[in-house]
């Protein structure tokens, strides 16, 4: 079964895995805005980190529907 407490900490822990992942996206953006990053490269980071975002986001919508939340 289900332990509460263990979803709780691991709900925390993909919150701050979405948050980091968020920030991140922002710094990527900044620097494609300031010409640091080249198109291409930019490209395929933002694809990279949207898609960790995706998986992250399920994650946390599967451990908040198991501990009542959803």
């Amino acid at each position: 079964m289900f332990h509460a407490e263990g979803i709780a900490t691991r709900i925390k822990d993909l919150e701050t895995q979405r948050d980091r992942l968020l920030d991140e996206l922002e710094s990527l953006d900044e620097k494609h805005k300031r010409g640091e990053v080249d198109e291409e490269t930019y490209k395929k980071e933002r694809n990279r980190i949207e898609r960790s975002i995706v998986e992250v986001m399920d994650r946390l919508a599967q451990m908040r529907f198991l501990s009542g939340e959803a």
